[in-house]
């Protein structure tokens, strides 16, 4: 009787220590692995699509830059001739260009055309440079068509056509040479594809990802596996076909392909591809459209597997994790029925820590039986999870990382369009920088001003070369429309809501506090103060910075212009701000130096240094300054 009761002893004891094992160790631990794994997953899917994204957005400004250029050589042969009208006549002048071989010269120079001529619209004959093209059937008829084209004053850039004689993918770009009202002659000339073939293949070159690019039939252009045949036709591939379905629904759609890509016509999307096996793979795609007429379109595509590789092998390595837990427990609590209480509390407690966040959690029981090995086992399980808290926070700084990147790499292009202003956004960052530690802002915002001054002039993409590169004055209508650079940028920014929450009030550094600004025409407070922030940076560079119509002032000098015009033009308290960066030091010539060239990573700390005390102003020099 006593031993029956003994034996319901040991077994309630057992009951209870398992219960109480599966209830504070092993239910938790799947409920963490689980929403581990859960937020793993999210987080890798949100940077992934973000990565493919900015991916295909550069894979895309590559193409545009590219093509751009193909139509802009052909353009300049052509606005050329057309300046050279009253010298002779059209025939003559193409008799001249012949004798002197001026083609073939302009074809040594050039890495992209391999053929060129300029054909008399009257004659339909004129000289010629490059390959021979006679037998290509297909060019041949893409060339007439540019040249018809052309006799009606409308340019054509060709679908892309496969090479017989070079056996790569080229275009047919046709400018037609307008004098007066009569159209004179059309400039020919057929383009490789070979550099955006090299684009996609170098980014694509790790394997992990597929990118290609698409004309607007679905047709291969270029793939990052150069093995691909030329011309495949794609559209059968479901991104492919969502692509086309949305760029070229209608005429009318294909009529607004360049205004639906400029406001942001892409997406992100899962399907199913087969491989050259037959095998069916869930992919998740990234498409962007070329941003121009073209209807080309840019795919970056990654197998799932690949792409939540890391969140899989956590979730098996928890299912392992937590078998093992299981299987411990039950063989600790039936070999160890009694004296044990004391332990599984210790390991109840940290079981629950680790369930609400604490994944340094540690169980400290120092038994040689059983329960000992138990703890062990836990906390090799923290330090996993932990672990894989750790690489999940690695790869967030990656990812924020070529975010940052991504941010300068808009910055650069946008000073590359300008020679003189090559490293002004850099500088204005870092001005705008020092000014928010000397208003004696947070280190958060003082990074959040330094975003905002790489970004303030991002808006002048928009803006043409022509009136950007000026060397002189800009006339009244040239100035109207370089105003609209703050308006631009904040519709480039509509793309990232996040960037322009943050950053964007930067764009408003024209903005006057006394009203006489642009775009708006704000007063005061009612700028925002990121904006009077970067507006003071701004004007500060563009005073020490040689340009083409006036000299580089002072740092002195400068400082001063900007105390005369506190209150009127520049909000008082950046100004002074201002002064006391250039009073202790944080700005100088020298670090204005070291901040131009380090486009890719600017230690705000190590440069602008500890804050000093208030100096006194520097005195304000007269109007005339």
């Amino acid at each position: 009787m006593a031993g029956t009761k003994s034996g319901l002893r040991r077994g309630r004891i057992l009951y209870s220590i398992l219960a109480l094992l599966f209830a504070v160790g092993v239910v938790p631990l799947v409920w963490t692995s689980y929403r581990l794994y859960n937020t793993s997953r999210l987080s890798i899917e949100s940077n992934q699509k973000e990565w493919q994204l900015d991916k295909a957005r550069l894979i895309s400004t590559q193409v545009t830059i590219y093509v751009d250029s193909l139509r802009t050589q052909v353009g300049a042969i052509a606005r050329t001739l057309e300046l050279d009208a009253g010298s002779s006549s059209f025939a003559g002048r193409l008799a001249r260009i012949t004798q002197q071989q001026a083609l073939a010269r302009y074809l040594e120079n050039s890495a992209s055309l391999v053929y060129l001529s300029v054909v008399d619209a009257a004659m339909s004959i004129g000289p010629q440079s490059g390959l021979d093209l006679r037998g290509d059937a297909r060019l041949q008829e893409q060339l007439g068509e540019a040249f018809q084209r052309g006799q009606h004053r409308t340019p054509m850039l060709s679908v892309p056509i496969v090479s017989e004689s070079l056996q790569e993918p080229v275009v047919v770009v046709g400018e037609p040479v307008v004098v007066g009202s009569r159209v004179e002659g059309v400039v020919l000339a057929v383009a490789s594809l070979q550099p955006i073939r090299e684009i996609t293949r170098q980014s694509g070159s790790s394997g992990l990802f597929e990118v290609y690019v698409v004309d607007n039939r679905g047709r291969l252009i270029a793939h990052s596996d150069p093995k691909r045949p030329l011309s495949e036709d794609l559209s059968g591939i479901e991104i492919v076909r969502i692509f086309l379905e949305q760029s070229l629904q209608s005429p009318a759609a294909r009529d607004a392909v360049g205004r639906r890509t400029r406001s942001g016509g892409f997406g992100t999307t899962l399907f199913e591809m087969k491989d050259a096996d037959g095998a069916v793979h869930e992919m998740l795609g990234t498409y962007v459209p070329v941003p121009d007429e073209s209807g080309w379109g840019v795919v970056v595509q990654v197998d799932i597997e690949k792409a939540y590789f890391t969140a899989i092998d956590l979730r098996n390595k928890s299912i392992l994790l937590v078998a093992a837990v299981t299987a411990l427990a039950v063989v600790l609590g039936s070999l160890l029925a009694g004296g044990i209480s004391r332990p599984v509390q210790k390991l109840a407690e940290s079981a629950r820590r680790l369930a609400g966040g604490d994944y340094a959690s540690r169980v400290a029981v120092r038994s040689r039986n059983e329960v000992g090995v138990l703890a062990d086992a836990f906390n090799l399980m923290g330090e996993e999870i932990q672990k894989a808290i750790e690489e999940i926070r690695r790869r967030a700084e990656e990812n924020k990382e070529l975010f940052m990147g991504s941010i300068r790499m808009l910055a650069n292009a946008i000073d590359e369009k300008d020679p003189y202003t090559r490293g002004h956004s850099e500088r204005v960052a870092y001005y705008s920088a020092c000014v928010a530690k000397h208003l004696g802002m947070s280190p958060e915002e003082v990074e959040r001003v330094h975003v905002s001054g790489i970004i303030h002039d991002v808006g002048k993409i928009g803006i043409e070369d022509k009136i950007l590169r000026k060397a002189a004055a800009l006339t009244d209508e040239e100035y109207e429309i370089m105003k609209q650079h703050p308006t631009k940028g904040e519709h480039i920014l509509e793309a990232v809501p996040l960037l322009k929450e943050k950053a964007g009030d930067g764009l408003m550094h024209h903005e006057n506090v006394d009203g006489s600004g642009y775009p708006r025409g704000l007063t005061g407070d009612a700028i925002p103060l990121f904006g009077r922030i970067v507006s003071v940076a701004d004007a500060f560079d563009a005073m020490t910075t040689d340009r083409p119509y006036s000299k580089a002032m002072t740092f002195e000098a400068a400082v001063g212009r900007l105390r005369f015009l506190a209150g009127k033009k520049f909000d008082s308290a950046c100004v002074d701000a201002f002064e006391r960066a250039f009073l202790t030091g944080d700005v100088s010539p020298a670090k204005a130096r070291r901040v131009s060239v380090a486009s890719r990573h600017v230690d705000l700390d190590a440069l602008i240094g500890d804050a000093a005390p208030p100096a006194p102003p520097v005195a304000a020099p007269p109007p005339s300054v």
